[in-house]
């Protein structure tokens, strides 16, 4: 009986860490081009410094406010896809030519962009 319920727990392990760090289906890219699509709030301070930040280094960011419900939707569906949970995600949210980090320092959306082009 301790056999048989070690073999499911380990087979349980094993399909949610397949779940969480297996391949992640290819997702489209928002823009032909190269870009940075930045997800976040008016009022959030996170996101402003980021979108002066990025504007200061001479790169261009595609906002979007994430209370417009069409543009959360649009953004919950792209980071479901990519396994990423919609239930509670710090802002900003980042899309660099359809690679997705959270809250991420400028080097490193500056990195994502430089390894695509």
């Amino acid at each position: 009986m301790k056999q048989l319920f070690l073999i499911l727990l380990l087979g349980f392990c094993v399909y949610k860490g397949w779940q969480d760090f297996g391949p992640k289906p290819a997702l489209a890219p928002l823009y032909d081009a190269p870009y940075v699509a930045v997800y976040g709030r008016d009022s959030c301070g996170h996101t402003q410094r980021l979108l002066r930040e990025l504007r200061r280094e001479g790169l261009v960011a595609h906002y979007f406010n994430v209370d417009d419900a069409e543009v959360a939707g649009r953004l919950h569906a792209r980071m479901e896809s990519q396994v990423i949970s919609t239930q509670r995600y710090d802002l900003p949210v980042v899309d660099v030519n359809a690679k997705f980090s959270i809250r991420p320092p400028l080097a490193g959306v500056r990195a994502d962009l430089q390894a695509t082009n």
